[in-house]
């Protein structure tokens, strides 16, 4: 299910909602109301996170969203068409009784909605105040405006882009209607939504190859036993297959030094960082040099194609796993996939850790998932559900962590059944 936050002021998200029902087997909608379009700012930079894709209800706080600096590609916005400015002016003319000949308008300065109906009027207006607008605006300075030409006797009607200044401007006897986006514009936003996350869903469910190679120097040195090269080799199996879980795949040693692991696009994205601090592990623990490559395909026959070209790709480039999606074409993950917090990035942390013989591999992944849950306090068991292990591992892993000062004890939960209540731990800010 794709989540999908809708943002504007009550009377254009109640609208929006109204025509979601068709929408609902893969998307669900959350509305986010503003008072003032300049809002939209901080809603998005807030929840950019936590949804897939936001829509907007206009131009206004589409603008606004893309000055936030994110990654467009999430958001949609409702287009204002000449229909919705003709219903707007035809509400008007009803109004008033009459044809209109002065008319006082305002619009953001990005669309061009009110040129374009105009000029297609057989009857055109003839005198039109048009005040553009920037979408940051205080837009209570285009009430007094629209007031200003009322009482010049400029103007015997508004049309307006805020509805609070259309009920505003009616309370002072001036008719006025508001320009406003149309329940065909509505559902064609919301299908091309849908469209996208039916893409997104039938890309995820790609078959999706890993390969990683693993050089055989080992082999080479005279100095190992064979006892010493076996069980290296098979702590590192041991390491991989634990990978393959974390990305639901099967795994496959093939060759000596060689491994596949079969699974789909998505799950393969979305472990991306876990295989990176794999890598990196193996490489510090073991002194191993190691590439991958990941490819992507309708079959597994291409999968595997792909995944062979893109190993030949990262040894040519060991800093960098290279992806080669269904296409055949390098693929160039978001940056948020990239664990560049990982522990083996941050040596004075790694040194620390060994010193107090704290597991590394561990570490990580319990600060891993206080980072995505965003967690400021959390239990034992909250910890050994995300982490799949048993309650009394979780509570030997936090003791030690708090022994060793990178983690700090919170008082306790707030009892809400019988029984003793659960501590509160915190990891130390210096190490988040």
């Amino acid at each position: 299910m794709f989540k999908v936050a809708i943002i504007g002021p009550l009377v254009s998200v109640e609208r929006i909602v109204s025509e979601t029902d068709d929408f609902t087997s893969r998307l669900s909608f959350t509305p986010f109301i503003y008072v003032s379009a300049i809002e939209t700012i901080d809603i998005v930079k807030t929840q950019y996170d936590t949804y897939d894709y936001f829509l907007f209800s206009g131009p206004i706080p589409y603008e606004l969203a893309i000055r936030t600096g994110l990654d467009i590609d999430k958001f949609f916005s409702i287009v204002l068409l000449e229909t919705g400015f003709y219903k707007a002016l035809l509400n008007l003319t009803n109004q008033v009784r009459k044809p209109i000949e002065r008319l006082s308008i305002d619009i953001v300065n990005t669309s061009n909605v009110v040129d374009v109906s105009l000029s297609q009027l057989n009857v055109p207006v003839k005198n039109v105040f048009v005040k553009t607008f920037d979408a940051a605006i205080d837009y209570w300075s285009l009430y007094e405006h629209h007031v200003q030409l009322w009482e010049e006797n400029k103007v015997e009607a508004v049309l307006t882009c805020y509805p609070d200044i259309m009920v505003a401007l009616q309370e002072k006897g001036i008719p006025t209607d508001w320009i406003s986006t149309t329940k065909l514009a509505t559902r064609h936003a919301l299908e091309t939504i849908d469209n996208h996350a039916e893409i997104s869903l039938l890309k995820r469910s790609q078959i999706g190859v890993c390969i990683i190679h693993i050089d055989n120097l080992l082999y080479e040195d005279q100095s190992k036993l064979s006892y010493d090269i076996q069980f290296t080799t098979l702590k590192m199996n041991e390491e991989l297959l634990l990978l393959s879980r974390e990305m639901n795949g099967s795994f496959i040693n093939f060759r000596e030094g060689q491994y596949m692991i079969f699974s789909s696009r998505g799950e393969i994205i979305d472990t991306f960082s876990v295989l990176l601090d794999t890598i990196e592990r193996l490489e510090h623990t073991w002194n191993r040099e190691i590439n991958s490559g990941i490819g992507f395909g309708d079959s597994a026959i291409k999968a595997e194609m792909h995944a062979r070209k893109a190993l030949q790709l990262t040894q040519r480039d060991p800093d960098t796993i290279i992806l080669i999606d269904h296409e055949g074409k390098v693929l160039d993950l978001p940056s948020e996939y990239h664990d560049k917090n990982s522990v083996y990035h941050e040596k004075k942390l790694l040194n620390r850790l060994n010193e107090e013989h704290i597991n590394i591999s561990l570490f990580n992944k319990v600060r891993e998932v206080i980072r995505r849950k965003k967690w400021s306090t959390f239990t034992a068991k909250e910890l050994a559900f995300e982490l799949k292990m048993s309650d009394r591992n979780a509570q030997r892993t936090l003791l030690s962590l708090t022994t060793a000062g990178f983690m700090q004890q919170q008082g306790e939960e707030k009892a809400i059944s019988k029984g003793r209540p659960s501590k509160l731990y915190k990891l130390d800010d210096t190490f988040l």
